[in-house]
């Protein structure tokens, strides 16, 4: 039986991402509160309360979720059930757009699931409804995840951006 390209794809995608664990994810009694997190760092993390994490002094909030902040993390950002990590050492490296991008990306993942492409589109639309990103700014997002390449779980950055173009434009939520 012959499958189209785009269909294997998202049939290898699916079939992909049932095989990777997603402990951010799943609705688990097993994943950590932020407390059993940040004892799981040795203590080098830390929690911020619900809707008191800044990024540039801008106020940030997702819901009624704290924020840790964890600078071992291995990557910019992360989400638990019911609560955010942030690498403030890696943020430190990009624009403040970027930076609230990431932060809203992981939120969304809170309020939408698992889905990268719906995490993206979250934050972008956010970010425009919230009056911080700009056509420039999701310019600037674009230039960030261009180089990455696709994984299991995201889509190559060039794809990413051309989605996430496409939510910016679009005035009602997915």
């Amino acid at each position: 039986m012959l499958i189209r390209r785009g269909s294997r794809r998202l049939a290898c995608g699916l079939i992909a991402l049932l095989m990777v664990p997603a402990p951010a994810f799943a609705q688990d009694p097993k994943s950590p509160t932020p407390e059993e997190y940040v004892a799981h760092t040795g203590g080098e993390a830390t929690i911020v309360a619900a809707g008191e994490f800044k990024l540039d002094g801008i106020a940030l909030y997702c819901g009624t979720r704290p924020t840790v902040i964890d600078n071992n993390l291995d990557d910019y950002g992360a989400a638990y059930p019911g609560f955010l990590i942030m690498n403030m050492r890696l943020l430190s490296r990009v624009t403040t757009p970027v930076k609230l991008w990431i932060y809203s990306h992981e939120c969304g993942h809170q309020f939408r699931g698992p889905d990268e492409e719906t995490a993206d589109c979250f934050a972008v639309q956010r970010g425009r409804r919230q009056g911080w990103l700009s056509p420039g700014g999701v310019e600037e997002i674009c230039s960030f995840i261009a180089p990455a390449k696709g994984d299991a779980m995201h889509f190559s950055g060039s794809h990413r951006c051309e989605y996430m173009r496409q939510c910016f434009g679009e005035f009602g939520i997915r």
